[in-house]
């Protein structure tokens, strides 16, 4: 009897635990090594951001404030700390974003490491650690984020461009939330098909198969990068929670593959799987 293959899709419900679990594997004391430099990375960044970013706003705000009319002033405060709350949000979140693209070499070998203790054991190809391994791949490791941004920015523009129109606008908080999660699940399940050498392309394709188990992998993963503090242990939890991701993608897609084999043995011939 031949499955279903939409039965082999993942749980939307166990994606939070997911993260849960790549939190534990990446302070375990397997990964721990593999996301110091990372966290230092995150820390350095958010608090030169952050302070620059506090001015700019107490600024911005003050000006904004004054323009008020005088009957509204009673209302100074509540919008002051309304408007603080969400452009400091909004920037704690793109300095997370910017610490990950920094730290993107040392998430790499932080990933195949995470892949190790996931599996039991090293896949094929895993690179020797150290830092002659992070010089040697920082120029594919840049490509492939250079793909990333070059993915993310039509459609940061696009989004841009319809906050901007009257009326229109009112359906722009969803687009910003669709596009958030969507590249989140990108950014940090890509380090384990890098990895692997799986192009960019396929990875795009593999997820979207499993279109909302990576739409809320993705929103998990979003809304933890704004809340503070916490925001700097979360990039490399993701990358161990991607990586899982990954592995359980390779499980369903293996299986599926083997279902096909099976059924069209004696009429044609299946190509390798991909992840052989």
């Amino acid at each position: 009897m031949i499955k279903d293959s939409s039965n082999q899709e993942i749980n939307v419900l166990s994606m939070p635990g997911f993260l849960w679990d790549g939190l534990r594997l990446a302070v375990s004391k397997e990964c721990r090594m593999y996301v110091i430099i990372p966290i230092i990375i995150n820390c350095i960044v958010l608090i030169a951001g952050g302070m620059a970013v506090y001015h700019a706003i107490t600024a911005f705000l003050q000006q904004y404030l004054d323009m008020l009319p005088q009957w509204l002033m009673f209302l100074s405060y509540i919008i002051y700390i309304i408007l603080f709350l969400t452009i400091g949000f909004v920037f704690c979140y793109i300095f997370s974003t910017v610490a990950t693209i920094i730290a993107s070499p040392f998430y790499g070998l932080l990933a195949e490491k995470a892949e190790k203790v996931i599996r039991g054991a090293p896949f094929a190809g895993m690179q020797d650690d150290g830092l002659a391994a992070i010089i040697k791949d920082v120029p594919r490791i840049i490509k492939r984020e250079l793909q990333k941004l070059g993915f993310y920015l039509p459609r940061v523009i696009g989004c841009i461009i319809i906050s901007l129109i009257p009326v229109v606008n009112v359906i722009a908080p969803i687009l910003w939330f669709l596009l958030a999660a969507w590249m989140m699940c990108i950014q940090y399940v890509d380090y384990a098909y890098d990895n692997h050498k799986i192009s960019f392309a396929d990875m795009k394709r593999d997820l979207a198969q499993q279109r909302l188990a990576s739409f809320v992998f993705g929103a998990v993963i979003s809304f933890c990068m704004t809340v503070p503090v916490l925001n700097i242990l979360i990039p490399p939890a993701a990358v161990c929670a991607g990586t899982k991701y990954y592995v359980e993608i390779e499980k369903r897609y293996t299986l599926d593959v083997s279902i096909r084999d099976n059924f069209n043995s004696t009429t044609t011939t299946i190509p390798n799987n991909k992840f052989n």
